[in-house]
């Protein structure tokens, strides 16, 4: 019972420190992150598998746009 106050106020810090997983327009819009998170993602070092999935369904769209003259 005594570790109940220390262990929910650590949980509460470490959930405060992550990062927001960023959404396809965001990624849309901001092309040098999205290289960057592709390009950590290719490598197995970073950590949102989602942030990896939304990155790598912008750049397949662009490449779509790109094969069919849009």
């Amino acid at each position: 019972m005594k570790l109940a106050g220390p262990a929910a106020l650590v949980a509460t810090l470490l959930l405060c420190a992550c990062d927001v997983t960023k959404g396809k327009d965001e990624l849309a819009n901001s092309p040098q992150e999205m290289s960057r998170i592709l390009e950590a993602c290719s490598n197995g070092t970073h950590i949102d598998p989602q942030e990896c999935s939304n990155a790598k369904s912008v750049e397949n769209s662009r490449k779509l746009e790109q094969s069919l003259g849009r």
